[in-house]
């Protein structure tokens, strides 16, 4: 065999080590009063990873979950620095397998959820693709008997197509302008709202966002006082996608590296979730978003 094909030959195994799979590579940043926060996702038609860096008191490195998508998700959660990780099954609602809901009752109260989306008519390029700028003004009204509180907010952000993403991680079609009940876990802190949930009707209108690339929220609330004085609570958090990647992915990615052992809990992630860490604003908005799914 001639040396220059032999040479080549060489030269394409180090250029093309595996076969690749096509899907979409996000980087966010993500910024909640002085704390700033960022995190890298993979995702394609199967399956997900999430990179982050967990800071705890008594822990901080790098981590990463992956989901590999079927029946029953198969979720690992691994700590890159231990090169440890845990895994299990969730059920389609993402609850992992022998897990017992907590017992749980009707506060008797609603929390009512008003969205709207308002699109400015500003357009922009961002990562190639024709970003729209949109306001979205959100107020919970919470009824009498609710553990929940009221609160109003506004996003300014910068939205592209949903398409980017896969089929899985996109918003149903056509979901504006439907009311939705469901309930949520009361986050309330009055001692009768232990274990306690409240019923949300969501009403949501305007146009569709889409993937957002650019937010900023500020959110206002109303907390109570233990004399009973109402008080005013405001706060700001935004992010913004630092890269954004469509094509090959290395389906190394997606599998836990042989180096790796496997343990029966992580000491630096006490609660593994198959997504990623959230604040508890964050959380409940995800849940109100799935809704729509």
């Amino acid at each position: 065999m001639p040396l220059t094909l032999v040479v080549l030959m060489y030269l394409m195994s180090l250029t093309y080590p595996g076969p690749a799979v096509n899907g979409v590579k996000i980087v966010t940043r993500q910024v909640t009063g002085g704390f700033t926060d960022t995190r890298t996702e993979y995702l394609t038609a199967n399956r997900f990873r999430n990179e982050w860096e967990t800071r705890t008191s008594d822990h901080s490195g790098p981590m990463a979950s992956i989901v590999q998508r079927g029946d029953r998700d198969r979720v690992f959660v691994l700590d890159l620095r231990a090169k440890e990780y845990v895994t299990y099954e969730t059920d389609s609602r993402g609850t992992a397998l022998g897990t017992k809901a907590a017992a749980s009752g009707n506060s008797g109260g609603t929390l009512q959820i008003w969205i709207e989306n308002i699109d400015t008519g500003e357009r922009k390029e961002i990562f190639g693709h024709n970003a729209r700028h949109i306001i979205t003004r959100e107020k919970r009204v919470a009824t009498p008997g609710a553990c929940s509180t009221g609160s109003e907010s506004e996003t300014d952000g910068w939205y592209i197509d949903n398409s980017v993403m896969p089929e899985w991680r996109q918003p149903k079609k056509n979901s504006l302008g439907k009311v939705v009940v469901a309930s949520v876990v009361a986050v309330g802190s009055r001692n009768d709202c232990q274990n306690k949930m409240d019923k949300i009707e969501v009403h949501q209108t305007g146009t569709e966002a889409g993937f957002p690339v650019k937010s900023m929220t500020t959110l206002k609330s109303v907390v109570t006082e233990r004399d009973g004085t109402p008080r005013m609570l405001a706060s700001v958090w935004g992010s913004e996608v630092v890269e954004l990647h469509e094509g090959p992915l290395d389906p190394a990615l997606f599998d836990v590296p042989a180096d790796f052992r496997q343990v029966a809990s992580l000491k630096s992630w006490s609660t593994p979730t198959p997504r990623r860490q959230l604040t508890g604003w964050e959380w409940f908005k995800d849940r109100v978003q799935e809704i729509f799914r």
